[in-house]
């Protein structure tokens, strides 16, 4: 009995190690794909930008839209790098079960103030981004659905 309790809770740690380095590992690989989008948008790199995306994504924008596959989301990041220099932010990361990853981050617009000393300020919008991640069959991540909520429509 005292080695079968042993062996028990030797497994149940094991498994909630497993647990809290997927946690990390999940998080790392959103942390790691933000900051790549956010270097692709400010340098103005449209192929970058879609390479996050899967080609049958689909993406709920701001003003209720669907864009639907890759064409029409490059239409709207198109249209976004035009009108300035935005960011994302993670707030939140949860795997979930089969390689997806459920993301909420929120989008900013960054202003420079020109100034003796030129200073960039962020001005947050007052909504979030849910997207959903997919482990693809080469081992990459991509975004499969997105979704804006904005403060007004919640």
């Amino acid at each position: 009995m005292k080695r079968t309790l042993g062996l028990l809770l030797t497994i149940v740690t094991t498994i909630d190690v497993v647990k809290a380095d997927s946690v990390v590992d999940t998080r790392k690989i959103v942390e790691k794909s933000t900051a790549e989008w956010n270097l692709a948008f400010a340098a103005g790199r449209l192929d970058d930008v879609m390479s996050f995306y899967a080609p049958d994504a689909m993406m709920l924008e701001p003003n209720g839209t669907v864009a639907k596959g890759t064409r029409e989301i490059r239409d709207f990041w198109q249209t976004m790098i035009r009108q300035g220099d935005y960011a994302m932010d993670v707030i939140d990361v949860r795997g979930e079960s089969n390689g997806t990853i459920v993301t909420t981050s929120r989008f900013s617009d960054i202003k420079t103030l020109q100034s003796a000393a030129p200073q960039r300020i962020r001005y947050l919008f007052g909504g979030v981004i849910y997207s959903v991640f997919k482990q693809q069959p080469d081992g990459s991540w991509k975004a499969e659905v997105q979704r804006w909520q904005s403060a007004h429509n919640t």
